[in-house]
């Protein structure tokens, strides 16, 4: 249980099955909600740069978002938008990684981590360009917080190497999130879909790839 003082709305809102089963069948789109939890964001990297992640709840989540990167980008470029402190970063195979974050008190964090294979900026990443293509491109519970998170996706998709795949890690009880699931699942070709509990939790881990045609991003 988390404690309510403190607490931001989103942990509350976590904390509150009532709330949840609300949540999860009220179709309220994610643009009305998206003013709290920005300020819920900027609450959490002001205070630790999303630390709270690193606890038990969210081990078995974390996990499957790795295999999922692994299974195509353990000997590949794996691009990481809203990597926050880098906690992905932390035990998964790859022969390169870059994170991307806008907030420099987590980018400061994730740096100490940085070496030959590794590194870490302070950029937009619904609008950065890498210096090549990447193999893997991940948003692991980013997408919420983004104006457009389907332009976001687009603008990452077009810029995949050849075979490359989008890894999305996002709240399964939800409305809104499986809303922008199926939206997603109209322009890309879905590949894999995992779902994740933890308690009275859960998220789905969905594996992208490009679709055989061209996608209908408008």
């Amino acid at each position: 249980m988390v404690s309510q003082q403190g607490a931001t709305f989103v942990e509350r809102l976590l904390a509150s099955r009532v709330a949840l089963a609300t949540m999860s069948c009220a179709p309220v789109p994610l643009r009305l909600a998206r003013g709290a939890m920005l300020r819920d964001n900027a609450l959490e990297n002001a205070k630790d740069s999303w630390n709270r992640l690193r606890a038990e709840g969210e081990r078995e989540r974390y996990a499957a978002v790795r295999e999922a990167v692994e299974r195509h980008g353990a000997d590949g470029f794996v691009l990481d938008i809203g990597c926050s402190q880098g906690i992905l970063q932390e035990g998964l195979r790859y022969r390169r990684y870059l994170g991307v974050d806008s907030f420099p008190e987590a980018i400061a964090i994730a740096s100490r981590k940085a070496d030959e294979r590794t590194g870490f900026v302070c950029a937009d990443g619904p609008s950065f360009v890498a210096d090549r293509r990447p193999d893997v491109v991940v948003f692991n519970e980013v997408l919420y917080y983004l104006p457009d998170p389907l332009a976001a996706v687009a603008h990452h998709a077009r810029r995949l190497a050849p075979g490359g795949i989008v890894v999305v890690s996002i709240y399964a009880r939800s409305w809104a999130s499986r809303r922008l699931l199926r939206q997603l699942g109209q322009r890309l070709r879905e590949l894999e879909h995992r779902t994740v509990t933890s308690g009275h939790h859960a998220w789905s881990v969905v594996t992208y790839g490009l679709a055989h045609s061209q996608p209908a991003w408008d």
